[in-house]
Formats: C-alpha cells, structure tokens, sequence
C-alpha cells in the first residue's frame, strides 16, 4: 500500500503540472489561416467599397498600358496594401465591334506597371446605379513581405449627383474574400474568419465605426453559421480590436495585414464600472482602437479602461410591463458624448432619459393640402430614437388632431403606419380642415416618463397658411 507521504507528493506533483500546463485557450496562439469564399463579403457581412471617380489619363505615369481600342477609355486608381506601390490601375474600354458601351476592363492585376492584353483583361457589362454584375478580379496585394491573392468585385455604371454634375461613367470595388482558420477559444476548436470590410486589402485594421474597418465571426455553437452582432446574447460577429469579448473572457485576436496569420491571446485589460439610468439596457462605445457593446444589468456594467465616443444607446421597457418596446439611438458624428472610464472607478453616463416626442410638419411643394409629417423620440442629449424593427410594437405611434375646442376631429394613421425618425410621412390633409388645429403625437411606451410636444398648425381649406 502506498504511503500518505507518496499519495502527497503524488498529488502535489499533479497540481503543479495543472499549473504548468494551461488549456491552449490560456496559451498565446499563432493561427495559419487560409484564404476562402467565392461570395466573400457578400455572405458575412456586405462592408464597404472603394468608390473610383474616373480619370480621362492614366494617373500612374509609368505605367504600360495596352493598345486600347475606344477613343475615351475611362481610368481608375484604386489602392490594396500597404506595400511603398500600392496603387492598382484600372480601364475600360470598348471592343471594336462595341458601338456604345464599354465592355473590356484592363487591369494592373500584379501591380508590376505593366497591364498584359491577354492575362490582365476580362469583359464585363456595364451596369447603372440601380443594378450593376459584379466582375470578380483576382489581384496580387502586398503587405509587408508577403505578397498573397486578394480577390474583388468590380462594377462600373453611369453616374451624377450634385457634386458630380456632369454624368461620367464611375465604378467601385469590394472585397470578394476572406482568411479562414481555427482556433481555442473556451477549450474547444472553433472555426472562425476574418473579413476584410473596408476593402483596402489589409485585414488588420481596428473598425472605428460600422465597416469602417475589419471584422472577426467566430463559430462558437459549430453550427456553420455567424450569427448577427445586433444580438449580443448570441453574439458571433465581433469587431476587430485591441481587445475581444469571446466566451466569457477577453481576448487579443491580431491578424497580420496580408490576413495569412493570426496571434490569439487571453488577456485581462484593466476595467471600470459605468453606471447608466434604469432603462438604458446597452450602450457601445468606441475608441481609435477599441469597441466595447456594454450590456447593463441593473444599471451597471464593466468596461475596458480607456477614453470613448458613444455611437449607439438602446433603451428597453421595465420588466412586467404589458407592452415590452425597445428604443435605439445611432448617434450623429458631432453629436456624440465623449466618455473616460478610469480603473476601479465609477463613470455615470448622462444618457436617456428625460425624453420628449417631438413633432414636426411642412407643406410639401407643388401638391396641394400634401404635408410631410416627421415624429421623433428625442432623449436628454439630443439623441433620436427609433423603434428596434425586430421588436413587435402592439401600439404603433399615431397623431391625434384638435380643433380650436380641444375636440378630436382626425387621427392618423388610418391605414398608414407613422414612421418614427427623419423621413417622416405624407399626409393628404382633409379640405374641409380650415382654422386653427393641435396636432399631438400619441406614442405608447409603458414604465418610461417622457414629454409629448404638439404642434399648432393653421389650414385654409386643407392648406397648411404659412406665416
């Protein structure tokens, strides 16, 4: 039979080994990823393009160009990478059977100043701004020392606007793939992917606002599928940052810039408490090189040290209440607070609540007793809320109206929905509307104190009579 004394030593032998020898999820890991996806983007998350404004002359001097058969071939420069020459040259011209559109685009696929008629040059149709094919290309994008296949989706389309008077034939390119790779999240593989949605060719880059940057989705229940970022319950779409909430635990995820690697370790950054009112249920704040999507419970929740904009606050009914309704507020570029949260401090955010239901209208021109209705929900700084639209409202916003005796006379929307936010709706006011009339929005959102704003409006015959 064993001693007591080696049972010890047989035990303190095992816990030093547990201690020694962490899971792989607590270990740094380096993750060779693998470029993936016909459809790119378009599966995971649409991101953002490249807009090429055209150019009547190539803009890389020294670039050899083919003969081109059009006699107003259209240039494009468009820039992939980070290497000292990271612009690619695009064109499109017309073969000589083309007798109005341009058909053919040359592309500097390899970057190397030369654009080969053979291998560099694909047809494609041109589109208009309503819908436009896209063209899959194949480049060769250098980051660094590593120069990798980078994949986009070109489409080109006629196009004006007031910047842009004189119609010219514009284009745009998205990136059509992503890096895929495995990694250890919570002692478990777990398949995940990077995507590149600022189509830049980089896949580093911290997303300062939505794509605006890169992105991580990270399988987490095996399923095949990235489930959306609006539901932070079941969360597996993830903005790339200095730090990432995977599993329970933070994590600093790192891919390289030509998206072929990345360095995944557990970390514990340093945290504050940031106390919010009753019903602000999540608040995402962002920094230069941190997202952080807090979630409130009973007023409070934990965030990383660090100085922050809020860009989005959600307000949520109190339980128990009869008719649940959910607010969001995406906030404007010059209308976001700026927050610090210091370590093992308290910041209390000034957000929500007192809210007012404002209401606006103006004649709409050139069609008579025709008014533009605009009703928002406005909160204490300024911040506009809308309804969430996954959330089922069982009492839509209205308008109630009153004649100079305080007597109802209409109420809207009859058949039509009022739209909370700054489209607004038409409203085709009745003839025999004459005199002076209160419009009041009607707006039902149980358990939460806000102040309803009317408006006093004048009509003659229907007609709204301007000041």
């Amino acid at each position: 039979m064993a001693s007591l004394r080696n049972i010890r030593q047989v035990l303190v032998i095992v816990a030093l080994a547990s201690v020694a020898s962490p899971t792989l999820a607590d270990s740094p890991q380096t993750v060779e990823m693998k470029l993936a996806g016909q459809d790119g983007n378009e599966r995971h998350g649409y991101g953002n393009c490249q807009w090429l404004f055209p150019h009547d002359t190539c803009q890389e001097t020294d670039l050899q160009l083919p003969e081109l058969a059009s006699e107003d071939p259209v240039f494009y420069a468009a820039k992939f990478g980070e290497a000292d020459d990271s612009v690619f040259t695009f064109v499109i011209d017309k073969t000589p059977d083309s007798k109005n559109s341009y058909n053919l685009v040359y592309v500097d696929a390899n970057n190397d100043n030369r654009i080969d008629p053979k291998t560099e040059r694909f047809p494609f149709t041109l589109g208009s701004t309503r819908k436009a094919t896209p063209l899959r290309i194949p480049l060769m994008v250098t980051n660094g020392d590593v120069t990798a296949p980078y994949f986009v989706n070109f489409t080109a389309f006629p196009y004006q606007d007031k910047n842009n008077r004189k119609q010219r034939v514009h284009a745009n390119l998205r990136n059509s793939s992503y890096y895929k790779g495995e990694a250890d999240f919570d002692g478990q593989r777990h398949n995940f992917i990077v995507l590149d949605l600022n189509s830049n060719g980089r896949y580093n880059d911290y997303e300062l606002k939505l794509f605006k940057g890169d992105r991580l989705l990270i399988d987490l229940d095996h399923d095949g599928h990235f489930r959306s970022f609006e539901d932070p319950k079941k969360n597996e779409s993830f903005p790339l940052s200095r730090f990432t909430f995977v599993a329970g635990r933070w994590f600093s995820i790192l891919p390289s810039p030509d998206g072929s690697r990345a360095k995944i370790a557990a970390v514990d950054p340093p945290m504050g408490v940031v106390e919010a009112a009753p019903h602000v249920s999540r608040v995402k704040l962002r920094s230069a090189s941190q997202t952080l999507d807090l979630i409130f419970h009973d007023g409070q929740a934990m965030a990383i040290v660090g100085a922050y904009e809020i860009h989005e606050i959600e307000l949520t009914s109190p339980r128990g209440e009869a008719l649940e309704w959910s607010l969001t507020a995406r906030l404007k570029k010059n209308d976001r607070p700026k927050v610090v949260v210091t370590k093992d401090e308290t910041l209390k955010l000034d957000v929500g609540e007192p809210l007012r239901v404002e209401l606006d209208i103006e004649p709409q021109k050139n069609r008579a007793r025709m008014v533009k209705l605009r009703m928002q929900i406005v909160g204490n700084r300024g911040a506009t809320y809308l309804y969430n639209e996954d959330q089922e409202i069982v009492a839509p916003p209205g308008l109630i109206v009153l004649d100079s005796n305080e007597r109802p006379v209409a109420t809207w929307p009859v058949r039509n929905r009022i739209i909370l936010g700054d489209i607004g709706n038409s409203w085709s006011v009745p003839r025999s509307f004459t005199g002076k009339y209160e419009l009041w929005p009607v707006v039902d959102l149980p358990g939460l104190d806000f102040e309803t704003v009317g408006r006093e409006v004048e009509f003659r015959d229907g007609e709204i009579v301007m000041p």
